[in-house]
């Protein structure tokens, strides 16, 4: 599937050292209205509907397992006026995940995770629908206001083997504002006046393919989706563990292309597509305007 908002989770809010909160639970809502389709002067809406939530249960000192559940909804559609002229297509995900995070000493640790994933549209339902995946992240802390982060990721993608090698790090610039990624799955820049508000400027990078199929094309057939996007963002918290989460961002590079299951690509290494013989596909939306609405519900670690 995607390079998985559980990686920018995980990433950001670990367990150990001075990290202040972690998130337990996501609710949210993304839209894209109006979107362009190559070659046609029609325009399609994205919808995607997301709810996730996470269990750390500590070993020890030393050990912390983590159980994780996400379920993804995804929904592209048309309709004129008059709606004689109607397209819907919808593609889901639903994953289980099982890590362990391991403390090395007081300054490095690692994540160990293992993720299952049903990416489908729920017709024609077999075992060729599910995905196998993990990851390894580790983090360094160099000081109280600066870790690195290093790691790799990988998952049995239906174009074929995809791997990332993933760097970065976390920089409490001053005690308003802080800078970390996750190269290149992410980056964010933010600012934080009081403990209650947040805003800033974020990126996140999505790749991954879904079972599927439209009604021109026979059952053996994926979607391969790549959809960035350029994020401002802001969050207040509501209650003691409630935080709402809104951001308005545009889309780079996005693509939802259709190809056959026979159609796949030696190796993926990130960005970079290895051997990648597949066919030109037309794209079912093009790039445009995203916007999000979360809730999270956030437990304080200190």
């Amino acid at each position: 599937m995607k390079l998985f908002y559980f990686i920018l989770a995980l990433s950001f809010s670990t367990f150990g050292f001075s990290q202040k909160s972690i998130d337990l639970a996501n609710v949210y809502w993304r839209t894209s209205p109006a979107n362009s389709i190559e070659g046609s002067d029609l325009k399609r809406n994205f919808n995607m509907y997301v709810a996730d939530a996470k269990l750390p249960i500590v070993l020890s000192d030393d050990n912390v397992a983590i159980v994780g559940l996400e379920y993804q909804q995804n929904d592209i559609s048309y309709a004129d006026s008059d709606w004689k002229d109607y397209f819907r297509y919808q593609f889901a995900s639903s994953t289980l995940q099982l890590g362990l995070e391991h403390k090395w000493n007081d300054r490095s640790k690692m994540l160990f995770m293992t993720m299952g994933r049903l990416n489908t549209d729920y017709g024609n339902l077999n075992s060729n629908h599910f995905q196998l995946g993990g990851l390894f992240l580790g983090t360094t802390e160099k000081n109280e206001n600066f870790s690195w982060k290093y790691g790799c990721y990988y998952n049995g993608e239906f174009f074929g083997p995809m791997v990332v090698p993933l760097f970065g790090f976390d920089w409490k610039i001053s005690d308003k504002w802080r800078l970390k990624t996750v190269i290149p799955v992410n980056l964010e820049l933010a600012y934080q006046p009081v403990d209650h508000l947040r805003a800033g400027l974020r990126f996140d990078g999505v790749n991954g393919s879904f079972r599927g199929a439209l009604a021109s094309f026979n059952q053996d057939t994926y979607i391969d989706k790549a959809d960035n996007n350029l994020w401002l963002f802001g969050e207040k918290k509501l209650g003691k563990f409630l935080w709402i989460h809104a951001k308005a961002g545009h889309s780079i590079l996005r693509k939802y292309r259709f190809y056959q299951d026979n159609e796949k690509l030696a190796l993926k290494i990130g960005p970079v597509n290895i051997l990648d013989d597949r066919s030109t596909s037309f794209s079912l939306i093009e790039n445009g305007w995203s916007f999000e609405l979360r809730l999270i519900f956030r437990m304080p670690l200190t």
